[in-house]
């Protein structure tokens, strides 16, 4: 899943938005959906906006169980 780096927080971890378009079912318009997750950089350094490619992990913490696709 690519991912957009929206907030480091710390060296190992940072937030990623993913935008999704989804056909409402009543009015057949297209809606942007946002989905935040929480992601496990591995030391990589990252910059704010960079696109990057996350896949599932176990989990390392409570919220984060993304991690940076090798």
């Amino acid at each position: 899943m690519k991912v957009k780096v929206l907030n480091i927080i710390d060296e190992k971890t940072f937030k990623g938005i993913a935008t999704t378009l989804k056909k409402h079912s009543v009015y057949g318009k297209y809606v942007t959906v946002h989905k935040k997750y929480l992601v496990d950089s591995c030391g990589q350094k990252l910059n704010v906006g960079d696109e990057v490619e996350i896949t599932s992990s176990r989990p390392i913490s409570k919220r984060k169980k993304w991690a940076l696709k090798v």
